[in-house]
């Protein structure tokens, strides 16, 4: 009766670690899978066709994140000019933005426009550092995608300084 109860107690054991190992490599902020990426795969040549006439519109964008009166949330502010330098109006512009030492949170938000040009939006972002900034903004039938990266400044009276980089796709072609 013996080596059945411990031929038992071993597999129990083994799968009692398993379940130990799993939550714990799940529960690591640092590690993050892009969502959807075999979806995103099959349609890489939509992809490419958006960020080809992305491209072609030629406006620019640059983010940053300011001191926000909500506990817990800072305001994120987006401005987006045209080729000229011009602010561009009446977008629609949605983000997603995610820290880049716990990119496994992506904080969502759509910002309305505050001044020509600048949108800002509320986002529960409390961990300082570099943050990633992903751009969707539509106007009409223009369709504009950006990456930016900015700094997450650990004091709430000083907002911290934009730094925006272009995709080396984009600029290669320029």
């Amino acid at each position: 009766m013996g080596w059945p109860i411990g031929i038992a107690a071993v597999l129990g054991a083994t799968v009692i670690a398993n379940l130990v190992v799993m939550r714990i490599a799940n529960g690591d902020a640092a590690f993050a899978i892009e969502p959807d990426y075999y979806k995103r795969a099959v349609a890489f040549d939509s992809t490419l066709a958006t960020e080809r006439r992305s491209d072609a519109l030629r406006w620019s964008a640059s983010a940053q994140f300011l001191a926000s009166t909500e506990a817990g949330h800072r305001t994120l502010s987006v401005t987006l000019t045209d080729a000229h330098g011009v602010p561009v109006q009446g977008a629609t512009v949605s983000v997603a933005a995610l820290a880049n030492a716990r990119a496994n949170q992506v904080l969502t938000a759509t910002l309305l426009e505050s001044s020509p040009g600048r949108y800002q939006g509320s986002l529960a972002a409390t961990f300082p550092g570099q943050w990633e900034v992903r751009i969707d903004a539509v106007r009409g039938a223009e369709h504009f995608i950006a990456t930016t990266r900015t700094e997450l400044s650990r004091s709430d009276r000083m907002p911290a300084a934009p730094v925006a980089f272009a995709r080396a796709a984009s600029a290669a072609r320029r």
